[in-house]
Order: C-alpha cells, then structure tokens, then sequence
C-alpha cells in the first residue's frame, strides 16, 4: 500500500503549474464517493461536484496557478493531517489568495477517501 503521507506531498506537486493541472490531479485521485468538504463553506461528493464547485471558484477569481506551502504535516496510517498554505496566482503571477488552513486527509492508496480543510471562514479568500 501507498504512503498516505507521501501521496498527500505528491497530490499538492501536481497541482503545478496550471489549474489544469490541479484539476487533473483531483480528476486522478478523486472516487465518485470522495468527500471534499471546505468546512464552513462546502461539501463535493465525486470529482465532478468539486469540479463545479472549482469551476464557479475560478469564476469568481481568476485562478492559473496554485501553490501548496507545507509548514507541519503527520499521520497515523492512512490519516494526514497538514497545516499548510494555500497560494493562488492569476495568469500574471499575482498572488490573488492565500488561504492559511488545516487539512485532513483519509486516503487509499493513491486514492483521496475524504479531504476537510478548516480555515477562518470570517475571513473570507485573499
């Protein structure tokens, strides 16, 4: 069996250099039954629910590029947990958002079985 941790690092690499690409990596390691839940905000069932929910996400920003910072991770078979930051550039480069979160990650292999992230939804993105 995959590292759980391990592959919780490489989905954040594929997520370079392109939305695109990002989409590509949830499309790969997404099950119709995967649970993607922004607490607070959003719950996807299936890569097709979060790719609508992304689709009206980068319609609201104009997303290119995404780039995952990792300042802690640690797991206990095949839980992740990462505190990390979520940057979000436009096609110029411009940092747009920047979102400082917590993740959990339940994983299968190289398949995602749940992925919650709890961020200050008060906030809000930038």
């Amino acid at each position: 069996m995959a590292d759980a941790q391990a592959e919780v690092l490489a989905f954040f690499e594929e997520w370079k250099p392109t939305l695109a690409n990002m989409m590509a990596s949830m499309e790969k390691r997404f099950t119709d039954q995967t649970v993607w839940e922004n607490v607070g905000i959003s719950k996807t069932t299936g890569f097709a629910e979060a790719k609508a929910f992304m689709d009206g996400f980068a319609h609201m920003y104009p997303i290119e590029s995404g780039e995952v910072i990792v300042h802690h991770i640690a797991s206990n078979g095949n839980v992740v947990l990462t505190e990390r930051t979520d940057n979000f550039h436009n096609k110029d480069g411009k940092l747009i958002i920047s979102l400082k979160l917590m993740g959990v990650f339940e994983m299968d292999g190289d398949k995602i079985i749940s992925w919650r992230d709890y961020f200050d939804t008060a906030k809000g993105f930038g």
